[in-house]
């Protein structure tokens, strides 16, 4: 019986804190969430239109094993967000003669990984 219970206070803390981990194969091998999600994208560049941005990036290097399911581009500044599948992906609602740099982050079945470095600076104009 103390057996059961202390694997339940067990899973019970290590359910409650803020750190994923997910369990390798090799038995018992323990692997931070962070490390099975996908690198950021590389070689971020902006175009940019009438009140848009077309932000083009070649894939992460590495995916962790889990295919990219969705790339984001956020603004800097106004965090205004575009998703899609693949590169390149438009960003609209773009204020005409207000400087942007965007960054990416790209998705998988286990989360989101660390955003890219920000890219060249972009002023959309009418």
């Amino acid at each position: 019986m103390i057996g059961k219970a202390m694997t339940i206070a067990v899973l019970s803390i290590f359910l409650m804190t803020s750190q994923c981990w997910a369990y390798g194969i090799g038995g018992g091998t323990i692997i931070p969430n962070t490390l099975l999600m996908p690198d950021p994208p590389r070689n971020v560049t902006a175009t940019a239109g009438d009140g848009i941005a077309i932000v083009s990036f070649d894939p992460p290097k590495s995916d962790a094993g889990s295919p990219v399911t969705v790339y984001t581009v956020t603004s800097h500044p106004g965090k205004i967000k575009a998703s899609g599948k693949q590169s390149p992906i438009t960003v609209k609602g773009l204020t005409n003669g207000r400087t942007y740099t965007f960054s990416v982050t790209a998705s998988n079945s286990v989360g989101t990984g660390i955003a890219s470095e920000a890219c060249n600076s972009v002023t959309p104009k009418a």
